[in-house]
């Protein structure tokens, strides 16, 4: 178990909220408590970070700010101390039309983020529910690949229905290169990005620069895209309902999953009913 607890850092969806976008009330108590003792509390999402993850403490009914984010994977890192968001290894306008293209027999899909808004290939369901997470508005091409490839860009994310997820999986997950990976973030999501990027990178560049040892930083996750923050972090913790490779490179895995307030039930369990918070 983790002797000192400084930082703890939580992936969004499966993680920290339910499919509805909430927190659970258990999970939400022990952020609570957590916070007044001291310690920083964070998200490692694969969202971007921009003014609306920003205020999304208040939105889910936290009485604080956010300390610190992980943005797009590893691919942004912004602290309260530190208030300029850093990239890292951003694909180029080629490679992103390269990957469009080697996806296009799937027939799926596509989006980007740009600033405070989506670029999708076409209006769905799904983008529709992407735009009421994020709070962002959407810009659709009506097909036009060409208009995701504007400027470098952290990734790019395809869409599709969750029936087909081990299909575009194997299909996605062969075309990986030197210049790309594909991840799994969700049933019905896959990206793509730099092979250099993810969560265990950008939670190392957040210990660095804040002098905060790794060894001093919890973290919690669900998906693939999580397996690094778990695997780097001082201490990681899975939940319950996380895929099999992310559970394999966790510390711990929670007794419950996120819809039964798994992330609270372990925080109550093994940190707030201990003394890992002060190192004593």
């Amino acid at each position: 178990m983790i002797e000192k607890v400084t930082a703890v850092l939580a992936d969004i969806d499966g993680t920290l909220v339910n499919k509805g976008e909430m927190i659970m009330p258990i999970t939400k108590e022990a952020l609570e408590k957590l916070h007044k003792r001291g310690v920083m509390i964070g998200l490692a999402t694969g969202r971007k970070i921009n003014r609306f993850m920003l205020e999304r403490a208040q939105d889910w009914g936290l009485s604080f700010n956010f300390d610190m984010m992980i943005g797009m994977n590893g691919g942004q890192l912004w602290d309260r101390d530190h208030m300029e968001i850093e990239s890292y290894y951003m694909l180029e306008p080629d490679t992103m039309r390269e990957i469009l293209h080697r996806m296009a027999p799937l027939n799926i899909n596509s989006m980007v983020y740009e600033e405070d808004h989506m670029v999708a290939l076409y209006f769905d369901e799904m983008i529709h529910a992407s735009m009421a997470r994020n709070h962002m508005e959407v810009i659709i091409t009506d097909g036009n690949k060409e208009r995701l490839c504007v400027k470098p860009n952290y990734n790019v994310l395809f869409r599709f229905d969750p029936a087909r997820t081990e299909e575009v999986r194997e299909f996605a997950e062969a075309l990986s290169c030197e210049k790309y990976n594909a991840i799994m973030t969700s049933p019905g999501i896959i990206e793509f990005m730099d092979p250099h990027v993810n969560k265990g990178l950008a939670v190392h560049k957040f210990s660095e620069r804040n002098n905060i040892s790794i060894n001093e930083i919890m973290a919690f996750g669900d998906m693939d895209n999580d397996k690094e923050l778990l695997k780097e972090a001082g201490f990681g913790v899975c939940l319950l309902n996380g895929s099999d490779i992310t559970k394999s490179m966790a510390d711990a895995v929670t007794e419950y999953p996120c819809t039964e307030d798994g992330m609270g039930r372990w925080l109550e369990k093994y940190v707030l009913n201990s003394d890992v918070i002060t190192g004593a």
